[in-house]
């Protein structure tokens, strides 16, 4: 088996993690449905991140920490380390293809389309005027009820290929 496939089979197994919640049809759409299924796939290698980088093994736990969606401010999900005084945002370019996942790096543009200014300094709209989704306004609560804030650093993990980072 090759590597991109074993990546799918343990993204399919986080996504199997979801049959008891109720993102259950987020996450196991009908086979037949192939743009809800690498979308749930996308999802998922958000989970796998979180579930290895943070340790965070429960998936409703995981779930909370992502954003990705529209109207997301080009945030896809996010983890606030309190003891570690750091609050990471998470960029992520899931490949719906062997070739491309290996090959095809992420766009200069999508990253710069990462609202993180904004959405700290408190705006509740991109600069269309288009309010951010309901995971970005909780994100935002929960940075604003941090004490000594400003003890804090940010940090950008960048779920893709990046050629030059």
């Amino acid at each position: 088996m090759n590597k991109y496939a074993v990546l799918l089979s343990i993204l399919d197994h986080i996504r199997a993690e979801a049959a008891s919640t109720p993102r259950a049809s987020t996450y196991l759409p009908e086979p037949t449905d192939v743009d809800s299924l690498n979308q749930a796939r996308a999802r998922a290698f958000i989970h796998l991140l979180l579930k290895v980088r943070f340790g965070l093994l429960d998936f409703t736990g995981r779930e909370h920490f992502i954003t990705d969606g529209g109207y997301d401010g080009g945030i896809d999900g996010y983890y606030i380390d309190s003891e570690a005084r750091l609050i990471y945002f998470i960029q992520s370019k899931f490949r719906t293809t062997e070739d491309n996942f290996i090959n095809k790096q992420i766009a200069l543009e999508e990253l710069l389309a990462m609202d993180v200014t904004r959405m700290l300094e408190g705006h509740e709209v991109d600069e269309k005027g288009n309010g951010y989704n309901g995971k970005i306004l909780q994100l935002q609560r929960e940075i604003g009820q941090i004490d000594e804030i400003a003890r804090y650093k940010y940090k950008v993990i960048v779920l893709a290929n990046l050629e030059n980072p």
